[in-house]
């Protein structure tokens, strides 16, 4: 696989929704998830129109500790 596909924040949030994470709260237009698999580290991106930068889905994927593929087409 090559470059990260983009998102926009609906589908980013729906997706950490699906591998487990949990909205914890909000501050301005950012969002806080929880992390199932490093509960050490919070999930935070800006909520705004549009796709989602790829670096911060890349950022996202490492936070998560999981591969790419393991995010885009793993079974949670």
């Amino acid at each position: 696989m090559g470059k990260f596909p983009s998102w926009n924040c609906r589908q980013l949030d729906r997706r950490l929704r699906e591998i487990g994470c949990v909205h914890e709260r909000s501050t301005g237009s950012h969002r806080h998830y929880s992390n199932p698999f490093r509960p050490d580290r919070l999930i935070t991106f800006s909520w705004h129109p549009g796709d989602v930068p790829r670096g911060i889905i890349a950022d996202i994927v490492e936070d998560l500790g999981i591969t790419r593929d393991q995010f885009y087409f793993g079974k949670f």
